[in-house]
């Protein structure tokens, strides 16, 4: 018997809706939605002091669902705006201590979340996923920009 191909599009889909429901499960005491923790989680632990614009473009997220974002996490009181000193057009995001006292316990959860993706992976097939992943998002933003869809 013939061995039925799997769609890559429908496993990358089940384990989106399934991370979204470990994610949310885990940190629905902090009463951040999942539409929010991906900005906290990039403000906490990758770079704090983004202007909306730039999270926008390094989370690939559009203008109008960052904005509504942003502006729920500031209204739980987990960032703070702040006008750019270089550029008063512009605000910068910061995290508030609201965000801090929690943050190993928040970063912990993307790490399980991890260890639980990559079980049995060797380091190898680890990084070599890493690369596949980031590779195929490579390519579907360069796709959308072609097509002049930004995000």
């Amino acid at each position: 018997m013939k061995e039925k191909k799997k769609s890559l599009i429908k496993a990358i889909s089940a384990i989106y809706r399934y991370s979204q429901t470990y994610i949310g499960e885990n940190i629905k005491k902090y009463n951040i939605g999942k539409g929010q923790w991906n900005f906290l989680t990039q403000l906490l632990f990758n770079e704090d002091g983004l202007t909306q614009e730039e999270l926008s473009d390094t989370l690939h997220i559009d203008k109008a669902n960052t904005a509504r974002a942003l502006k729920l996490l500031e209204d739980e009181d987990y960032i703070y705006r702040q006008l750019d000193p270089k550029d008063a057009r512009k605000k910068r995001i910061y995290v508030t201590n609201k965000s801090r006292v929690f943050e190993e316990e928040f970063h912990c959860v993307f790490k399980d979340l991890n260890k639980i993706l990559s079980k049995d992976f060797t380091p190898e097939e680890k990084e070599m996923a890493r690369i596949l992943l980031y590779r195929m998002l490579d390519n579907i933003i360069a796709y959308r920009e072609t097509q002049g869809k930004g995000k």
